[in-house]
């Protein structure tokens, strides 16, 4: 009986131990904490820095824009371009830095392109008779000058300043240098020559000019700024210069590029060539004398001396003044309180008025 009760108690004692002993972890029914485990952070690629654009090192002298190659030593090209309507719409001339226009006689005006480089240009015209105020201007650049006859006076002053020019109409180049467009014939004899530029090029080697200014770099008289515009204090988004009671440009400024886009005749004015209207970054405005010297109706115009004038920039103009001592001395331009003006980067117009007759306005709804 002792022996029954005591294996019953031994029993029962190991049942109480079981009972009474450590769970095996997970198996004591309560969650097990949870452990955040943060991954490494993974080092993120560093951004390789955009490079800047290398600066262009070099300028062009008269427009002020960057250049690849150095041309300041260049002689420019003045080409004399016909601006009569029956002659338009014109070729090459927005590849030109700068572009005077200047009463001729009858009423009309012509222009005097100023070209840094006329090497790519495939048709340049139709071209015109050179008058000896439009010598004297290219005379101001040391300039190669390009024109299809002239006035006697003109060669008088052009030989008297020993000016190198190639002229279509007596002289006899190289082929392709001067060539008559067939399709231009219809309106006139005077209206159809024109040029290639690279045959220029050619034919001023072979009469002996020289393609580079003596003694290297040369004074233009023109000094640029990014801020010009900063200058001028009246508003300006349309400008027009009247040459007389027959001839007269507008502009209208496009504040998307900041250039003024020329029109004439009550059209836009183009370049048939390069498919484009003509626009510029400077409008320049200049007064000065101008009388006719003989029954034709010829001009003589006053480019030497001192005027007023008008700096037209950036949707703002401003009152100025033009110096030019000699003939051999180029065009400086200056504010009214007598400081040097500066132009804006970009090609440039120059408009040279009566001081009779004539008009600027800024003023659209006037005109």
């Amino acid at each position: 009986m002792k022996k029954t009760i005591s294996a019953a108690l031994v029993l029962a004692l190991l049942l109480s131990l079981t009972a009474c002993g450590t769970e095996p972890p997970g198996q004591s029914g309560l969650p097990e904490p949870v452990t955040d485990v943060t991954p490494a952070p993974t080092a993120e690629p560093t951004p390789e820095a955009t490079p800047s654009p290398t600066p262009l090192p070099y300028v062009n002298p008269l427009s002020g824009e960057p250049m690849e190659e150095d041309v300041s030593a260049n002689r420019p090209f003045a080409i004399m371009i016909n601006n009569i309507q029956q002659a338009l719409p014109q070729c090459g001339v927005s590849q030109a830095e700068i572009v005077y226009e200047i009463p001729a006689e009858g009423g009309v005006t012509r222009m005097m392109a100023i070209f840094t480089d006329i090497s790519d240009i495939e048709r340049i015209g139709s071209l015109r008779s050179i008058r000896p105020y439009y010598a004297d201007v290219g005379i101001s650049y040391d300039a190669i000058v390009i024109h299809a006859g002239g006035s006697e006076e003109s060669y008088t002053e052009m030989s008297g300043y020993s000016v190198d020019h190639l002229d279509g109409v007596l002289g006899t180049y190289v082929e392709g240098a001067f060539y008559r467009d067939p399709d231009r014939m219809q309106y006139g004899i005077e209206h159809s020559l024109f040029s290639i530029g690279a045959k220029l090029i050619e034919a001023a080697e072979d009469q002996g000019f020289s393609l580079t200014h003596e003694g290297g770099t040369y004074d233009y008289g023109l000094t640029f700024s990014e801020d010009a515009a900063d200058q001028c204090s009246d508003e300006a988004l349309y400008a027009s210069i009247g040459y007389n009671s027959f001839k007269t440009t507008d502009f209208e400024y496009d504040e998307e590029d900041g250039l003024y886009y020329a029109f004439e005749y009550g059209s836009e004015y183009v370049d048939d060539e390069y498919d484009v209207q003509m626009s510029f970054k400077n409008l320049l405005f200049l007064t000065t004398d101008v009388s006719v010297i003989d029954n034709v109706g010829r001009l003589r115009v006053r480019t030497t001396g001192t005027g007023d004038g008008y700096f037209v920039c950036g949707g703002k103009c401003v009152e100025i003044t033009w110096e030019r001592e000699t003939n051999t001395d180029p065009f400086r331009y200056y504010l009214k309180d007598g400081t040097p003006l500066e132009l804006g980067v970009g090609s440039t117009y120059v408009g040279i008025r009566p001081s009779y007759g004539s008009s600027v306005s800024f003023d659209k709804e006037a005109q």
